[in-house]
């Protein structure tokens, strides 16, 4: 599901530099808590938490 391709379309790639580092995960935590619909509720279920770090981390580095 979160697999990477080298676009604008990675996962947990927010500010679309094609690396998933740290830039992308104070994005996480600006966003933490209920957040219906954000970028950062990678898992949908409408709140940011631990289950999107996970996801983020999954994916952390350079688009290959």
């Amino acid at each position: 599901v979160f697999g990477i391709e080298c676009d604008d379309s990675i996962p947990g790639d927010f500010n679309g530099d094609g690396v998933v580092d740290g830039a992308d995960f104070g994005f996480i935590l600006a966003a933490w808590g209920p957040c219906p619909g954000c970028p950062e509720d990678l898992d949908g279920n409408g709140t940011v938490n631990g289950a999107d770090v996970g996801l983020v981390l999954s994916v952390w580095g350079p688009c290959p």
